[in-house]
């Protein structure tokens, strides 16, 4: 029998803005797999999507991916639909934000990716 473990009910995350304003903002881990929040664990997580990887060749639909990142259109432009790699996460990471800043993590939801 395995050794009980401890469960996460809740995941603050307290962020301070290029600006010196400071934002909260709450995941539920209920629907969260996976948070990342430095260069490094970004690049682990965009292994996920390689080819071998365990999410290798997913797609996402056009509206869920810009409901997910409202900021991506200049990555799925007029595409119906995109396939998530490496590249992409890579490319959220680094892809300004309507305020000028970029994310200050990404999030594994249990369906799909998510920024803040």
């Amino acid at each position: 029998m395995a050794a009980p473990r401890p469960r996460i009910t809740g995941i603050t995350l307290n962020l301070l803005m290029p600006d010196g304003t400071t934002r909260v903002h709450t995941i539920d881990p209920k629907v969260c797999d996976a948070l990342v929040w430095s260069d490094r664990a970004v690049e682990v997580f965009g292994k996920f999507y390689d080819k071998g990887g365990p999410a290798h060749g997913k797609h996402m639909d056009r509206e869920d991916f810009l409901r997910h990142f409202p900021h991506g259109e200049p990555i799925i432009g007029d595409q119906p639909h995109l396939p998530m790699t490496p590249t992409v996460i890579d490319q959220l990471w680094n892809l300004p934000k309507a305020d000028g800043t970029v994310p200050a993590f990404l999030v594994k939801n249990v369906i799909n990716s998510s920024n803040g």
